[in-house]
């Protein structure tokens, strides 16, 4: 018999971390829609195949999976 998960769900929308001072997008190149998990349990939701944070943890997890391409958008202001 299966086991009801009991504990809130955290969100799916993700906020931009305070350390990075712009987002950035990524496109799923496997998916249109899914939901990633990090190490840290934060779950954060792809839709219509992209994915857009300023959090760093997430970034570095996209820039290192093969199914994300990050898509070219303005530099981030100097």
């Amino acid at each position: 018999m299966a086991k009801i998960d009991t504990k809130p769900t955290p969100t799916l929308t993700p906020t931009p971390d305070e350390k990075s001072p712009s987002t950035a997008t990524y496109r799923d190149l496997a998916f249109k829609s899914r939901t990633l998990v990090l190490a840290d349990g934060r779950s954060f939701a792809v839709a219509q195949g992209r994915i857009q944070t300023g959090d760093t943890a997430l970034i570095a997890f996209l820039e290192k999976h093969p199914e994300f391409q990050r898509e070219p958008g303005p530099a981030a202001g100097v």
